[in-house]
């Protein structure tokens, strides 16, 4: 199969064939699983399956801390990534970014304010 090249991935069920096949399981707490790439070695966190939550597969900079890395903005890029960007203006109070295809805010405040995921 063909190399991994983003650092986040929704993890569908194709991405998690892919871990099932292609990745060694490493360690798993703090509601996340550390997987290692067996051909490049390098790490990846799966979020723990919760069915009121979007799952995320994150490419790790290092396993230091692994439980605690900061992939918010990754999230909100791949949510910009997955729904597309309109020409109309963002409504909320203040902001000059455009808004998600066939909504009315931008991805930000989709994702801090409104808790869209996907």
């Amino acid at each position: 199969m063909s190399e991994l090249t983003e650092k986040i991935y929704y993890a569908d069920k194709n991405i998690l064939k892919r871990i099932e096949s292609e990745f060694e399981l490493i360690d798993r707490k703090s509601w996340f699983i550390l997987y290692q790439n067996k051909s490049d070695n390098s790490f990846w966190r799966l979020d723990e399956w919760d069915k009121y939550q979007e799952q995320f597969f994150v490419k790790l900079e290092s396993t230091e801390n692994w439980t605690e890395f900061e992939d918010r903005e990754l999230r909100i890029e791949l949510l910009k990534k997955h729904r597309g960007i309109s020409d109309k203006k963002c409504t909320w109070v203040g902001c000059d970014k455009n808004a998600l295809k066939e909504m009315a805010i931008c991805e930000f405040h989709a994702y801090a304010e409104m808790g869209l995921r996907k």
